[in-house]
């Protein structure tokens, strides 16, 4: 068998350049992976606060708008407030030419280059509409519009919805997704999408309680009251003086003549009562008014709890928030005591799914869980993404809905920067844990949807982007942090019933 020959006059392989070029290489190679991870790890982070959101600003008294990366897109040159009816959308509504005297305006929409929308109407305007809280809000996708005196709807993309043909639209206070028109002194319904829920046959039509799937009360030309589902089912025919606005398992309370009587869907069913007042029914149960008390009594008019309650409001299944000699506690329907009467509030929240209680002369806000535990007890308790957070012991700390306990970096897996806290100073952590603002803070927010940090310093705040810049020196003073939004130098007013930014 033959074998290969080296000649003489060959070059020998030098392992050494072979080996260093491998060297180059590799470190080449990783420097390539490691500015790509760099690179990817910015472009996600940058990315999570990319979604554009658009608001009214307040600047040298008069209006305009901001985006969420805090630039002006549209200048403050109006003397109305600027209605943005979806703050992911350009469409802006303003109010302009007003007359005091005479309280006529105009209105129009325009976009972010101050272009005029939907130039086919007279005037565009939000459904604004307000709960018993006096919370703002405008109903979704849907503007009113008008032309040649008379109106109709269309969404924010300028597709009619409803004919101009009706004498006035508006909002069914206190409840979503019910918007009356009227034609010819008669009123009629329609949801958000335009659609007919009721004719123009009615002398008036209101919700019958703040959840419009309930159904609506109706009057006829007689003065009659009824009850008609959103499918346009008639649940009780018009023939009623009066009909309470609460239902329960289709139970109804309805007037006859000057007699109380609660009556069943199918009407095969009616009880007289003579109670002050009825607050809830359901098939089993009455929660009534009796000599200026509240207590639970049954369908049979049997008395369950007796009536020495200063008040009483179902919350869930089998229980009631109950006060008494001016505290709050809850019971059953059996009367028995599940949370004592230790709070001056306690409220049902429906986003933690769990009670907030609270004392007086106690900073502290006690969550009670549906098994009636308290599970957290602290002190600047907010729900956010999800997750409860809440100041104990001078720690924040995050509670999933499970009350287990959880971190920040679990509640806002997205975020660049997380709060943290050292020797009593707070600072700000990536999400590998190292220090990017140093921890020489009183206080924090977690970062907002937008990127921002609120920071405070001396008893004031400041603001601090994705990065860990500083954008604003603390110099801000709010009684209430958690109604504070930050986007750029520009901050939300606190204790208004809507949502507009100042720059001091």
């Amino acid at each position: 068998m033959s074998r290969g020959k080296r000649y003489d006059d060959e070059q020998k392989l030098n392992f050494k350049k072979v080996f260093a070029v491998i060297v180059v290489v590799a470190i080449i190679v990783a420097f390539i992976i490691g500015i790509n991870k760099l690179l990817k790890k910015k472009n996600q982070e940058e990315n999570y606060f990319t979604e554009v959101a658009y608001y009214s600003m307040y600047q040298d008294g008069k209006w305009g708008v901001i985006n969420s990366k805090g630039e002006v897109v549209v200048e403050a040159e109006y003397g109305e407030m600027i209605i943005i009816p979806d703050s992911k959308k350009q469409v802006f509504i303003c109010t302009y030419e007003v007359n005091y005297s005479d309280n006529t305006y105009k209105t129009k929409a325009i976009d972010s280059n101050n272009s005029q929308l939907f130039t086919s109407y007279n005037s565009v305007e939000v459904l604004s509409n307000y709960d018993s809280n006096n919370n703002i809000w405008n109903e979704e996708n849907i503007l009113k519009v008008e032309k040649d005196g008379k109106f109709g709807l269309i969404n924010l993309d300028g597709v009619e919805l409803l004919a101009c043909n009706y004498d006035k639209i508006e909002t069914i206070k206190g409840v979503k997704n019910s918007i009356l028109v009227q034609k010819n002194e008669k009123y009629g319904l329609v949801n958000n999408q335009g659609d007919i829920i009721l004719d123009c046959d009615y002398s008036d039509i209101n919700a019958l309680t703040n959840d419009y799937t309930d159904g609506y009360v109706v009057k006829n030309s007689e003065n009659k009251y009824g009850i008609v589902s959103i499918s346009k089912e008639q649940i009780l025919e018009c023939k009623y003086d009066d009909i309470k606005h609460i239902c329960g398992n289709d139970i109804y309370v309805v007037k006859d003549g000057s007699t109380w009587k609660i009556i069943n869907k199918a009407g095969d069913k009616s009880l007289e009562v003579d109670y002050e007042d009825i607050n809830y029914i359901n098939s089993d149960i009455i929660v009534a008014k009796v000599g200026g008390k509240y207590g639970i009594f049954g369908t049979d008019k049997s008395e369950k709890v007796k009536a020495e309650y200063q008040a009483i409001n179902y919350v869930y299944t089998d229980n009631f928030i109950t006060k008494k000699d001016d505290k709050f506690g809850i019971i059953n329907s059996a009367g028995e005591e599940v949370v004592p009467f230790e709070y001056s509030s306690l409220i049902f929240n429906k986003d933690a799914d769990c009670l907030f209680g609270n004392k007086t002369d106690d900073a502290n806000t006690y969550l009670i869980d549906r098994n009636h535990e308290v599970k957290v007890i602290g002190t600047d308790v907010e729900v956010l993404n999800g997750y409860i957070r809440a100041k104990v012991n001078d720690e924040y700390k995050f509670y999933n809905l499970k009350f287990e306990e959880k971190s920040n970096r679990d509640a806002f897996s997205n975020h660049t920067l997380y709060v943290a806290k050292n020797d009593g100073k707070y600072g700000l952590v990536n999400r590998d844990g190292t220090l990017v603002v140093q921890y020489s803070y009183e206080d924090m927010t977690e970062q907002n949807n937008y990127g921002y940090v609120g920071v405070k310093k001396d008893g004031k705040w400041g603001v601090i982007d994705q990065y860990g810049n500083v954008v604003v020196e603390p110099k801000y003073e709010f009684s209430d942090i958690s109604n504070v939004i930050f986007i750029g130098k520009w901050h939300s007013v606190e204790n208004v019933n809507t949502t507009y930014f100042v720059t001091e």
